[in-house]
């Protein structure tokens, strides 16, 4: 590994961002968000079709860590340093093509939401994952408000009342997790993962993705409506692509 908070990794259409500051279990930092959010818009920019992140060390990420301020912080102050790690959630989240987060060790607090953000989460059994900001005092609303969307709403608010963190399996079960593979196995696992995705059409993929998230926002009949009308129009097309 490099020097570089981010180290990137750059296989055909396949982009691997790694965490590369383990000494500090990857916590995000300004440098280290400010590294990702580049990292991420490059990979979009030279058009990957998979963004895989990464960490190197024990752990994936043990939380937000937030700047030595003086005295009383300002709103701006505050203000700009959450604008900063919503940043990087967001390129992630619009990332154009398929987004997989490799998970071992501790995914903490915004390292865990970092990780969630992602369309695939995989996760090493012996991983641990949790919200620990409400036993500190501090109401974590950013990662409320994306995972009240993820999970129901008793178990988003045992999950951040309690701030447990939990074990790969359970957080499968949860919905925070897609799969969980043995430890010895995670990197092999991933870049299978990879593999398949990459080969996937890019206009599939757009199509699916987007579908997704404006069917959570509809009632359902509306989003059955919604889907047909889109699977027709698809078929229509290739049809049509297929017989010029």
């Amino acid at each position: 590994m490099s020097g570089q908070p981010v180290e990137v990794v750059e296989s055909g259409a396949v982009t691997t961002c790694v965490l590369n500051r383990p000494e500090s279990g990857n916590m995000l930092d300004a440098t280290m968000l400010d590294a990702l959010a580049g990292a991420v818009s490059r990979a979009a920019d030279r058009g990957s079709r998979v963004l895989v992140l990464r960490a190197a060390g024990p752990d994936f990420c043990l939380g937000r860590k937030g700047p030595k301020i003086d005295g009383v912080p300002t709103p701006a102050i505050l203000a700009a340093e959450f604008a900063r790690v919503q940043g990087v959630n967001e390129l992630v989240e619009d990332f154009p093509g398929l987004t997989v987060s490799v998970v071992h060790g501790q995914a903490l607090g915004a390292g865990a939401s970092l990780a969630g953000r992602c369309d695939l989460v995989i996760a090493a059994r012996g991983a641990r994952i949790g919200f620990n900001e409400v036993p500190k005092g501090i109401a974590p609303t950013v990662v409320a408000s994306y995972f009240v969307h993820r999970l129901g709403h008793t178990a988003l608010l045992d999950l951040l009342l309690t701030g447990r963190i939990v074990a790969a399996d359970e957080a499968q079960r949860l919905g925070l997790v897609s799969r969980v593979v043995d430890d010895a196995t995670l990197g092999q696992e991933a870049a299978a993962v990879a593999d398949e995705l990459v080969v996937l059409d890019p206009e599939v993929v757009g199509t699916i993705k987007s579908f997704i998230g404006t069917a959570a926002t509809l009632p359902p009949r509306t989003a059955v409506r919604l889907g047909i009308a889109q699977l027709v129009n698809q078929m229509v097309d290739q049809a049509m692509t297929t017989t010029r």
